[in-house]
């Protein structure tokens, strides 16, 4: 594993709205908080496999003020005051810059902000990626690094991230399949929200692209609301300020069914898992018939599969 330029810190984004995965979840108990892998939540595997190379006394949660409960219940072994609690959620652009402006580290200290609800296969690989990421940006004043998911299929749902070499040069969300298609033909990968940067480097990036982040954390329900990638990713590239590696470790983000039973199944010794949801539902994820809420009678009522989001969220709002 490469060698540290600096001991890093980590800052875990957790939250979400809960509509995706329903009905399992909830915005009361959104994805990082489900026991969806083999029975552990996203959050509790996430900190599980970060520990190796960023211990527990140097990573973070930031997470909306209304679920730090479920924090603790996931993660008992996170410090009080290493929880960042949000006011109101303003999406990651706004829990970035919370981070850099609150958690107090040497201005060369390098941050690692990783999601809380993503899932891999190879635990090793991924702390490997991470470090390479976190070695380069220690010895690179103003970069701002993010890892690079290499594609397995042209997939409509991601962002991608277009490179000449490691000198990121524009990100494109969810593309057509032909164009999703060329995108990976041309060397593109999936951005998979995970970054590394230097404190000094992440501050310097805010105020230069988006000045009202950073100096509105102090009234925090009024900062406007978008991911890191629009405010400050996006810009940076296009000054030639971000830097990619690859990231190969069996990534999923696990957002939707039919990426949750491809990750759960694809190396599983069974053909079927269930998982009880509120209401007496039970959720069968099968190879055969993809996924299944079941009443509690038994009774099949919905293939969640075929479901689009919208059709997910209009159903999480009605309950």
């Amino acid at each position: 594993m490469p060698q540290m330029s600096s001991r890093p810190y980590a800052v875990v984004l957790a939250g979400g709205g809960g509509t995706r995965l329903w009905p399992l979840s909830s915005p009361n108990r959104p994805k990082p908080f489900l026991p969806l892998l083999h029975g552990r939540s996203p959050l509790a595997v996430t900190l599980e496999r970060l520990a190796p190379l960023v211990s527990i006394d140097d990573t973070y949660i930031v997470v909306a003020a209304s679920q730090v409960q479920l924090v603790r219940e996931c993660a008992p072994q996170v410090a009080a005051d290493h929880i960042l609690a949000e006011s109101v959620s303003r999406n990651t652009g706004a829990a970035v810059a919370l981070a850099v402006a609150t958690i107090d580290r040497p201005d060369d200290a390098v941050m690692l902000v990783i999601p809380a609800d993503h899932a891999v296969r190879d635990a090793e690989a991924w702390r490997a990626a991470l470090a390479a990421a976190a070695d380069r940006a220690g010895h690179e004043a103003g970069a701002l690094y993010t890892l690079g998911v290499v594609p397995t299929r042209p997939e409509t749902g991601f962002g991608y991230i277009v490179a000449d070499g490691e000198r990121v040069s524009r990100f494109t969300e969810k593309p057509q399949r032909d164009e999703a298609e060329r995108l990976i033909a041309a060397g593109a990968r999936w951005n998979a929200g995970t970054f590394a940067w230097r404190r000094d480097s992440a501050r310097a990036a805010l105020q230069r692209f988006a000045p009202t982040l950073i100096s509105g954390i102090g009234e925090y329900s009024t900062v406007p609301a978008g991911p890191i990638d629009t405010f400050v990713m996006e810009p940076a590239a296009a000054v030639g300020l971000v830097r990619t590696l690859p990231l190969d470790c069996g990534w999923s983000d696990i957002g939707s069914w039919g990426e949750l039973r491809a990750h759960l199944l694809s190396r599983s010794s069974t053909e079927e898992i269930r998982m009880e949801a509120p209401g007496g539902r039970t959720i069968v994820l099968s190879n055969e018939h993809g996924v299944i809420a079941l009443q509690p009678n038994g009774a099949a009522t919905l293939n969640l599969e075929q479901m689009s989001g919208s059709d997910l969220r209009a159903a999480s709002e009605r309950e």
